[in-house]
């Protein structure tokens, strides 16, 4: 052939042959961006912060060649945004060419196994990583019981604090900022704050589940390479008098060091 197949002509031959073009995308999502706490959060929280970074941040024209000098003095900031994609064994393109009178395609059920990317990107220099490329923040998971488990505020404290680690060796002329988008797997409070939903109720040796951490305060990991855990006391409670309220019986008390038993524990806080 010594002309090349035209999209038109191509289209053509396809409706010829008896082929359609089938589309079974997938609906809008819903994310909530116009909830009031989320505008709340946004106009008095994350664009005040952004306006005060702003004359720190690099700038270029719209060429996006010529880069606009910041100010004599001014240290540079670097945004770093954070991302995770997953990807699933049985997700495909929805879209293609089908055969008149074709019946659907029997499908694996479940979306099967994934596979999750996470890293950090800025405009300036691309993924989080060293010049060489060797050194990289990037964390691969595989989601599920049998495999890595399951991506928690851990494991996104334990990523951010390795590229801290990389930016502070290779990028330290700069100053850094990182975003993060408002997901449940970033919600973390202290591993000893008060919940109810944990206290048990009767009177009896417990703690509540913290992660161990090394002396330069990283996750330290067991073989399987799960967060190891420890027993720890829940921290005590604070009274509208400034005083606080330990859920532990002292060393003097026949029950030394044991919780109180969270039936116990409500009662002394109503007398008090």
């Amino acid at each position: 052939m010594k002309k090349v197949i035209s999209l038109a002509t191509a289209k053509c031959w396809m409706h010829k042959l008896g082929y359609r073009w089938q589309h079974n995308h997938r609906g809008q999502y819903v994310d909530g961006h116009e909830c009031p706490d989320v505008i709340s959060y946004r106009q008095n929280h994350f664009i005040p912060a952004w306006t005060q970074l702003e004359p720190q941040m690099r700038k270029w024209l719209k060429d996006g060649v010529t880069e606009v000098p910041l100010s004599p003095g001014v240290r540079p900031v670097m945004v770093w945004r954070h991302d995770k994609s997953t990807f699933y064994a049985n997700d495909r393109r929805q879209s293609g060419w089908v055969e008149k009178g074709a019946g659907a395609t029997p499908q694996p059920k479940g979306e099967g196994e994934s596979i999750m990317i996470s890293d950090f990107i800025s405009p300036e220099y691309g993924w989080c990583k060293s010049p060489d490329g060797k050194e990289c923040a990037r964390v691969v998971f595989r989601a599920g019981k049998a495999r890595d488990g399951y991506f928690t505020a851990e494991d996104i404290l334990a990523q951010t604090v390795k590229a801290i680690d990389l930016l502070s060796k290779y990028y330290s002329d700069s100053d850094h900022v990182f975003i993060f988008d408002n997901a449940p797997t970033h919600l973390k409070r202290a591993e000893d704050a008060l919940s109810a939903r944990q206290m048990p109720k009767g009177i009896q040796e417990w703690g509540v589940d913290a992660t161990v951490m090394d002396s330069a305060g990283k996750i330290v990991r067991g073989q399987n390479g799960k967060a190891l855990k420890k027993k720890v006391r829940m921290a005590d409670g604070n009274l509208s008098d400034g005083t606080t309220q330990p859920f532990y019986f002292p060393e003097s008390h026949a029950h030394a060091g044991k919780f109180k038993g969270m039936a116990r524990t409500v009662r002394v806080t109503l007398l008090q």
